[in-house]
């Protein structure tokens, strides 16, 4: 039997809580919010040297929102759980680039929610996706005869009509 079947699951920490304890430092109780953040060693020499003289539990107070960061993050991971993160601070990984099937079918979402007509710019400002995939995509739709490129007597852009998706707002589908 592993030994995390035998210790309570571990909380979150709050920035809040970690605040307050670092406040301690001003009676000489100094390092407590880094035992919080299960930083023990750092945390006993700040308990011993007064929070290094006092220059380490300053430094502290810029540094204590990334600690709590890493610990809930850390927390999460060990959870198998996704992080959860603050909503003043949110910090994701940029999206990966769609390619193929998952571009193609992207395209066609975007083209259903704009009324069946679609810009080569319009994809690429809304979908991650690399120019020539988008490129490339658009010509394989045209070939399976999903969509047809027509150029914009006004604005002389070349647009992807989808004749499927062509309809006005309110206009009902027709199946």
């Amino acid at each position: 039997m592993s030994s995390r079947y035998l210790l309570p699951p571990a909380e979150s920490k709050s920035v809040g809580t970690a605040y307050l304890l670092w406040a301690l430092g001003i009676f000489g109780i100094c390092g407590v919010h880094r035992l919080y953040l299960g930083k023990m060693g750092t945390g006993i020499l700040w308990l011993f040297t007064f929070g290094l003289l006092g220059i380490g539990q300053l430094i502290d107070l810029f540094l204590i929102p990334g600690m709590v960061d890493n610990y809930n993050l850390k927390l999460a991971v060990l959870q198998g759980s996704r992080p959860s993160s603050s909503p003043a601070k949110t910090v994701s990984a940029p999206p990966q680039p769609l390619k193929g099937q998952a571009l193609m079918r992207e395209i066609l979402r975007l083209a259903q929610r704009r009324q069946g007509i679609l810009t080569l710019s319009e994809i690429a400002i809304e979908l991650p996706a690399d120019f020539d995939e988008i490129e490339k995509a658009l010509r394989e739709l045209s070939r399976r005869g999903i969509a047809s490129p027509e150029n914009n007597l006004a604005t002389g852009a070349v647009e992807y009509h989808f004749p499927h998706l062509l309809r006005s707002p309110g206009e009902p589908r027709s199946l």
